[in-house]
């Protein structure tokens, strides 16, 4: 499936919004993002697990869907700010 399919089932919502800038259309957990990146890290582009929930969150962000009721924007500059490394890691050993 899709990366978006996948987003719209964990938010349980219909679809992304379809003016994500100022309207929400759903939320997920930071969980379920790393949950989406390993199922579909080997049809990204991304070198390693922190990577591909990236892309993850890029897609949120252009679907309206926000992470932790937090702006997709935020949540990326959080993971380049290392606030999420500890989750990434332990989940990426799994």
């Amino acid at each position: 499936p899709t990366t978006s399919a996948l987003i719209v089932k964990e938010a349980g919502i219909q679809k992304g919004s379809s003016t994500p800038n100022t309207e929400t259309a759903g939320n997920i957990s930071f969980e379920q993002v790393v949950k989406i990146a390993k199922i579909k890290m080997s049809g990204l582009l991304a070198r390693n697990l922190k990577s591909a929930v990236k892309e993850i969150v890029g897609t949120c962000l252009s679907m309206g869907v926000t992470i932790d009721q937090k702006n997709p924007k935020s949540v990326l500059k959080e993971i380049d700010e290392g606030k999420y490394d500890e989750l990434i890691e332990k989940a990426g050993e799994q």
